[in-house]
Formats: C-alpha cells, sequence, structure tokens
C-alpha cells in the first residue's frame, strides 16, 4: 500500500476512533422515546356494544404520533379486533396462562391469544397479585408469551406499606429480575410497567420526579443483570390514575416511555385526551 496512502487512512481511523465516547445509560434514549405508548385496560369492563360505541367515538384515529395497544376481557377480543386495526390501535390481552396448553379450566394459552390478533398482554397485575399469582407464575408467563410472539407488559409496583417502610426499590427489583431472569438480551421485545400498588384507582399520582427515579432504577436494574442495549430498549411505562392532565409532564421524563391507563381508559373521551395531551 502506497505509505501516503496508508497514513491517511490511519488518521482517519484515529479521529474515528477518537469522536467515540463510550456513554453510560443516561445518555442512549430507549426506543420508547420516538413515540409514546399508551395501554388501555379495561379490566372487568364494557360490553361488546359499549366497547363498539367507544370506538366510534374516537374522533382523531388513526393517532400517528405515539401507539396505542388496547386490553378488553378476554371475550372481546375477536369481536374488536377489526375496530381496533380501523383505529390504528393494537390488541392486547389482560392475561395469558403459564401453560402451553392443558387442564386448566377457565384460562386462555398464548398460541390462542396470538391466533386472536394479540400483539401484547399485561403480566402480573397487582390486582392479579393480590390474588395469589406469584412471582414464578409471572416468570412462566412472560416465557409464554414470548414463545407465543406477544410483547409482554410486566406490571412491578410497591404497596403503601412498603413504600412507608423504605422497601418500594427492593420489591421492585425482586419482581424484574424474577420476570426477566430467562429473557436473553437478544429477545428483549418486552414492557414493563411501573404501577405504584397505592395509586391506582385512588386519584395519587407519583410526582413525575418521583416516577424518573423508579424508572430510573427499573433500568439500571435491567442494566445490571442484562446489559446496557438490553436495558435501554425496554420501554417503561407509568400506570396509576394517569389522566389528560399529567400525561405529558409524566412522558417529559426521560426514563417514561408512556403509561398503563386504567379507569380514564373507559371512556372515548377521557381516553382520546390523553393520546392528545402528547402530541
Amino acid at each position: 500500500m502506497d505509505s501516503a496512502l496508508e497514513k491517511h487512512i490511519r488518521q482517519v481511523v484515529q479521529q474515528v476512533l477518537s469522536s467515540i465516547e463510550l456513554t453510560d445509560i443516561t445518555e442512549q434514549p430507549s426506543i420508547g422515546r420516538s413515540k409514546p405508548l399508551i395501554v388501555a385496560n379495561w379490566k372487568m369492563n364494557m360490553t361488546l356494544q359499549e366497547a363498539r360505541e367507544f370506538f366510534s367515538q374516537l374522533n382523531d384515529a388513526p393517532y400517528e404520533h405515539c401507539e396505542a395497544v388496547c386490553c378488553p376481557p378476554s371475550p372481546l377480543l375477536y369481536p374488536l379486533k377489526e375496530l381496533m386495526q380501523q383505529a390504528g390501535i393494537s390488541l392486547g390481552a389482560q392475561n395469558i396462562h403459564e401453560k402451553p396448553k392443558g387442564a386448566h379450566t377457565g384460562e386462555v394459552h398464548g398460541e390462542l391469544l396470538f391466533e386472536l390478533g394479540c400483539s401484547h398482554v399485561i403480566i402480573g397485575h397487582s390486582e392479579r397479585r393480590a390474588a395469589g399469582e406469584t412471582d414464578e407464575q409471572v416468570a412462566a408467563k412472560v416465557h409464554q408469551a414470548i414463545e407465543n410472539s406477544l410483547i409482554p407488559i410486566v406490571c412491578v409496583g410497591e404497596t403503601q406499606l412498603q413504600r412507608e417502610l423504605g422497601l418500594t426499590k427492593e420489591v421492585i427489583r425482586t419482581q424484574v429480575e424474577s420476570a426477566f431472569a430467562k429473557v436473553t438480551e437478544g429477545r428483549s421485545h418486552v414492557i414493563i410497567a411501573y404501577e405504584p400498588i397505592w395509586a391506582i384507582g385512588t386519584g395519587k399520582t407519583a410526582q413525575p420526579s418521583d416516577a424518573q427515579d423508579i424508572h430510573r432504577e427499573i433500568r439500571q436494574m435491567l442494566a445490571e443483570k442484562k446489559g446496557i442495549d438490553f436495558a435501554n430498549e425496554v420501554p417503561i411505562l407509568y400506570g396509576g390514575s394517569v389522566s389528560a392532565s399529567n400525561i405529558k409532564e409524566l412522558c417529559a421524563r426521560e426514563d417514561i416511555d408512556g403509561a398503563l391507563v386504567g379507569g380514564a381508559s373507559l371512556q372515548a373521551n377521557s381516553f382520546e385526551a390523553i393520546l392528545k395531551a402528547l402530541r
């Protein structure tokens, strides 16, 4: 190789290398930052007629500035599939069983949820944990979701008592590490929803700065266990009395990538107001 050309190449390579700086997690945006993600959890609400009226009252759908997922009760999944597609809203389930199939009366397996058109599934909601769902079951459900090409939305959060005792980070670390213990970095299409239990349906909302601190902690937990790339790819949502009046300030925080919305998602006008507030 010509010595002058070789020298030039070396100079260019050196300039490139010197311009590259190792950055920590604070400087690397997560996937969710480009478009906020809003997930509606209808819980055990809505009839088929009410659900149809809900979608007929959405004025601005489909939404270009954010992503929306709606999780209705399981009997409504298939009947609402086309309406959601027309509105540009993804279909999600509220639960999944930890086994592929079998003698589990009243449960729904992941293969069927995918066949019905679901792309997401809520796992480990505090209401299910309160009914006895364990960290081990949550982990098994995450595995089943991924095995069936569903994106798990894993809920974590502390009770009022745990918060008062200063156990918030310890509780959440246990929930996060257990849920994703078997999830590899190459399969990081997962979502976390931080829902402080004391804020769900109470009208109380964590201050945006406090919510950001916990979201930041969660991302650091993921980075420690799964690596920075994995941690930065996982959208982390906030849940707990989310409304149009607080969603914009929440999502303006660095590590808050959207919201899991309960009560405010049951009326078309209040749900759409949340989406509009993010413009």
